[in-house]
């Protein structure tokens, strides 16, 4: 059944807006644990969501098979009806400019032309076992085909191809510690070359971590290395951003346009346009992708917007939702998130500090957006003693306020680096980071007194 048809019978029947979004999925997952196969599955898959609004109801239905899309429809419509009986707030969708377009991201090497056993040995020659006790090595790529329908006009169609290898391997001495790095990116196969630079990075990682003794604790000086820097402003910042957050009163940013959250040398930016993990040209609802300036000069100037939080706070949708897949409704969520480089060298922002920690990458965390805590594992650390990087030190973790922490930012590097990654908000998103060094003049460590 064709898009236009169903929308029409929707908005025939009484809703104010209707919305379908038809993808097509071609997928491979494929993992090696200490050099033999453990997972490979590979396919494709079809599906649409009919999207509803039913005065201030919602109804959403998903299905995998096209043929009963006026099924869902129906049902989607009968939703949004008896979700309005009990909706005790009003909602509504900000307006937005209606697009028509068709946009391909092109791949250099089509992973999909690329065969199994190609892939398998692009993971074997990856390996290394010199000292290591474990390697899981894993690869996936995806590639949708989008086509975004709507009862105001918008039709826009896309084709997105992902790729992604992730490293993680294990060592032990007195103790079991885990490296890992992950690659990836918008595009095609090419994007597995930089897998290889990262292996030494992994395994160099790793025997620095078995040396390694535990830290101090206490408040201290903290330079971020650019991954674990943008690990940082995504989780502790970028979700307190999110305008559904925020419209829901679940952000410590409600209500703080125009104030200074930051240091005068921070700039935040959240921008699906540039080439990165989280990249594409419209979102989940046909709005157009815009660069996102979150914070400028120090100043919280944006949030992450869709059509209905947009409305909730009299602002404009600035293309923020996302939905994992047909299956689901899309979300308000980051895309690549940047933190803009300063005027400094990383041999300055070491000399900044008499005594405290380097610290690189990420080996997990928690925030709360609400109260604007944060806690987060570095995978790798250094002490820093009278100006130099000394010691490697292991199991470093960091807490704090956000607005404090970004509030004590001191010195940023004039070098940034992108890394990648995967957010999970009931729904899984890619996303990239990219950002320079950054030293923060004080922070909670934790570790030995």
């Amino acid at each position: 059944m064709k898009l236009q048809k169903v929308i029409d019978e929707v908005i025939g029947k009484g809703a104010d807006y209707c919305d379908v979004r038809k993808e097509k999925w071609d997928r491979t997952s494929l993992s090696l644990k200490d050099g033999e196969i453990e997972k490979f599955t590979q396919g494709g898959e079809r599906g649409a969501i009919v999207r509803v609004l039913y005065e201030d109801g919602w109804g959403y239905v998903g299905t995998s098979d096209l043929d009963k899309l006026e099924e869902a429809s129906e049902r989607a419509l009968s939703m949004a009806k008896g979700n309005n009986k009990y909706k005790k707030e009003k909602t509504g969708l900000a307006e937005t400019k209606i697009n028509e377009d068709e946009v391909e991201i092109k791949a250099a090497e089509d992973p999909l032309a690329v065969s199994a056993e190609e892939k398998i040995a692009f993971l074997r020659d990856i390996e290394d076992k010199d000292y290591v006790t474990s390697t899981d090595l894993r690869y996936g790529e995806a590639v949708v085909e989008k086509e975004i329908k709507t009862s105001e006009g918008t039709n826009v169609k896309m084709k997105i191809p992902r790729v992604m290898v992730y490293l993680i391997i294990t060592g032990k001495s007195d103790t079991i510690q885990r490296a890992s790095e992950g690659v990836g990116g918008t595009g095609g196969y090419e994007l597995t070359e930089r897998a290889h630079e990262k292996v030494e990075v992994v395994l160099d990682r790793l025997e620095n971590l078995l040396e390694a003794e535990e830290p101090p604790s206490g408040n201290l000086p903290l330079i971020m290395d650019p991954k674990l820097a943008g690990v940082f402003a995504h989780e502790a910042f970028g979700h307190a951003a999110e305008g559904d957050l925020v419209a829901g009163g679940n952000s410590c940013l409600k209500g703080k346009i125009g104030e200074k959250v930051a240091a005068d040398t921070v700039t935040i930016k959240d921008d699906p346009t540039v080439d990165g993990y989280g990249h594409f040209p419209y979102d989940d609802e046909g709005t157009k992708a815009k660069k996102r300036v979150l914070v400028k000069s120090g100043v919280l100037n944006d949030f992450i917007l869709d059509r209905e939080s947009a409305w909730k706070l009299e602002m404009e949708s600035n293309g923020g939702a996302r939905a994992e897949d047909f299956r689901v409704k899309p979300l308000v969520r980051m895309s690549n998130t940047v933190i803009e480089s300063g005027d400094m060298k990383f041999e300055e922002l070491i000399e900044e500090v008499d005594k405290g920690i380097y610290a690189k990458s990420s080996s997990g965390g928690q925030v709360n957006s609400a109260q604007g805590t944060f806690q987060f594992n570095a995978q790798e650390a250094y002490l820093i003693e009278d100006g130099e990087v000394k010691n490697p030190v292991r199991d470093v973790s960091f807490n704090g306020f956000t607005l404090e922490t970004l509030q004590n930012i001191v010195g940023i590097t004039d070098e940034k680096k992108d890394s990648m990654g995967h957010c999970g908000k009931g729904q899984t998103a890619q996303v990239g980071h990219t950002a320079p060094h950054i030293l923060v003049s004080e922070v909670t460590v934790g570790g030995r007194e």
